[in-house]
């Protein structure tokens, strides 16, 4: 099995330590056929982009970057989700130009309504260090996880599991209803066995990306090729993958544009 494709890259438009050109000669050094660029959404506490328009200037670097380099370049958002509701931190409108949307459970958001910061997400970020804390977050996690699976176009779910807990069957039947995929994330430590073992017990697509913040971790995919392989996961449940003596042609990305009948959330 080979991966064509880096598809939840950071660069100094949220916390990420590079230029979207510098991840894209990256990408092109590793021999991928394509690169998303997939900055934080805006209610980030210090990790988001200023706003959300910084998305449609992002559009306009990759179209340039793609007729320099030979790697088809993408922009999507890494989401956050702020609130039990299932609502994500870019609007619909945003959305619907995006190449690739990612929604992701992080201990470092503003909600809406914005109680739940205090009452949802400081519980989690004191369950960094207190486990019994962590543990009881879980279903309330899971209730916000899912929902915002069932309530926006997801093309995957970040690093499902990692820091806030969640029940991963239960997401992983929202995404195979759904059609959303579960990460493998390598640039992050967590059990990401779990998550291959939902996905394939549930039935749902998987995608393997390296959450790279710097330029040298850009499609270091290593260890989730070693889990595929590992539990033997065919090539057409992994979004990103290919028979590794096909063509290196660019895949097929289910993303915003192939899901128009699906409900967005809008902030």
């Amino acid at each position: 099995m080979q991966l064509f494709a880096d598809w939840h890259v950071h660069t100094g438009y949220s916390d990420g330590h590079a230029t979207p050109e510098e991840i894209v000669a990256a990408a092109t050094r590793r021999g991928l056929a394509e690169v998303a660029i997939t900055d934080h959404g805006p209610r980030g506490m210090f990790i988001g982009v200023r706003d959300a328009g910084v998305y449609r200037e992002l559009k306009e670097q990759a179209a340039r970057l793609s007729e320099l380099y030979p790697v088809r370049v993408l922009v999507g958002a890494e989401a956050n989700v702020i609130s039990l509701r299932g609502d994500i931190d870019v609007p619909a409108a945003i959305i619907n130009e995006l190449d690739v949307l990612i929604a992701g459970l992080h201990p470092q958001v503003w909600c809406r309504p914005w109680w739940e910061t205090l009452t949802w997400i400081l519980p989690n970020r004191i369950g960094k260090t207190v486990g019994w804390i962590r543990e009881r977050m879980r279903e309330a996690n899971t209730t916000a996880l899912v929902a915002a699976v069932l309530n926006n176009p997801l093309t995957f779910i970040s690093h499902p599991g990692l820091v806030m807990v969640v029940d991963l069957d239960e997401v992983a039947d929202a995404c195979a209803g759904t059609g959303c995929a579960m990460e493998i994330n390598t640039g992050h430590h967590y059990d990401r066995d779990e998550v291959v073992r939902a996905a394939l017990c549930r039935g749902a697509r998987l995608v393997v990306n390296s959450d790279s913040h710097f330029p040298e971790m850009v499609g270091e995919l290593d260890i989730g090729i070693q889990l595929l392989d590992k539990y033997r996961v065919p090539p057409e449940q992994v979004l990103n993958a290919r028979q590794a003596d096909r063509k290196a042609v660019p895949g097929y990305l289910p993303g915003v544009a192939d899901l128009p009948g699906r409900p967005v959330s809008s902030v």
